[in-house]
């Protein structure tokens, strides 16, 4: 089997001959990356996920669209994670934001009814090129191809409207959420038909996601994400499997409760697993939902990647392939990017221990 078949396999939850693994959605934090490129005399990162053997590869459609502002640099991205440059296609200021610590405005903050909502700038699907994007995807056939990946709703409404007033409209302006779900869902619905359509036969599997839960609880009510989220996810994964692309979700923190809400709406795998969160237990997860669910990450960056020793690594690497065994069921991976203060002796102990496992 090649690396695609063996990632198919094991998300089919037959049995594998080894342990399919990847580097989480595809990246890393720019200086361990290059650290590591140069480390081992490579030129560029496609060489460096070579040397590792990674399984998958992340693809994602080019920015076409109009000028992005200044700030932006010209630079292509994708719109599915409000950290990258494209984060202006949504009207907030370019560039990155430093993972949270400085403020990124609040377009929507006055909003209070859907004819405000009516009036943003929305982006448009048109803005990217899928054609580019199904030809790239055909040069990994031999690996597990991945489109996607953070694609934000309720996390992208906090942005637009700031997290207090998104969290108390939820309670006493309805339709200004639901009219927000709307228009943000519209723009994925027709972004990830247009992937779906084109991409039949090089890509494997649609990646989408959204961050709504802390480590110890979610941020609102399940009955909430019930009432204002769950349909138009399900909308979106129905488009993937529509075509017979498998359905990836990435959602960190603790989103124990509405794990069965994701595997009836169409989920096959669910990642980052941030074992650090409350409930997120991988050995219980996959007690719980290992029959409907296969699960993507949950080697812990908050703490063993970032302070364990390489031994520790080997150690938790080899427990997790045990809770798994040969049966399939899971993606060895992070349960968040590799950052830069990760020490390259640990990245090293972790890809040599899973090629040892089996």
């Amino acid at each position: 089997m090649n690396y695609k078949e063996l990632v198919l396999t094991a998300i089919e939850h037959q049995p594998v001959q080894s342990l399919p693994f990847d580097v989480y959605e595809g990246w890393m934090w720019p200086d361990i990356k290059s650290r590591l490129i140069k480390r081992f005399g490579l030129n560029h990162y496609e060489e460096l996920l070579i040397h590792f053997g990674v399984y998958c590869r992340w693809v994602e459609a080019m920015y076409v669209g109009p000028p992005l502002p200044e700030g932006a640099n010209g630079r292509v991205a994708s719109p599915h994670t409000t950290h990258s440059l494209n984060f202006c296609i949504w009207g907030l200021e370019p560039g990155l934001r430093g993972h949270g610590l400085r403020s990124s405005g609040h377009p929507l903050s006055h909003v209070q009814s859907e004819k405000d909502i009516l009036e943003y700038p929305w982006p448009s699907p048109d803005w990217f090129d899928y054609k580019e994007l199904n030809q790239r995807a055909q040069q990994y056939k031999d690996y597990f191809v991945v489109v996607g990946g953070f694609s934000p709703i309720f996390y992208l409404i906090a942005d637009l409207c700031g997290m207090e007033k998104t969290l108390m409209d939820m309670v006493t302006n309805p339709e200004v959420i639901k009219s927000l779900v709307y228009k943000i869902s519209e723009f994925y619905e027709g972004y990830f038909s247009r992937i779906a359509e084109t991409c039949v036969g090089n890509v494997d599997a649609i990646a989408f996601g959204d961050d709504f839960s802390g480590q110890l609880a979610m941020l609102f009510s399940p009955q909430f994400w019930r009432e204002y989220f769950r349909d138009a996810w399900a909308k979106l994964f129905s488009i993937a499997k529509k075509y017979g692309y498998k359905v990836m979700f990435h959602s960190c923190g603790s989103v124990h409760k509405v794990i069965p809400d994701l595997v009836e709406i169409g989920l096959d795998v669910l990642y980052p697993i941030q074992t650090q969160a409350a409930s997120m237990d991988i050995s219980k997860l996959h007690h719980e939902f290992g029959k409907h669910l296969a699960f993507y990450g949950a080697i812990d960056v908050q703490q063993l990647l970032a302070f364990g020793t390489p031994h520790e690594i080997e150690r938790e690497v080899s427990r997790i392939a045990q809770v798994f065994e040969r049966e399939g069921g899971y993606i060895l991976s992070t349960s968040h990017v590799i950052m830069d203060d990760v020490p390259e002796e640990n990245v090293l102990a972790l890809y040599k221990a899973v090629r040892n496992i089996y």
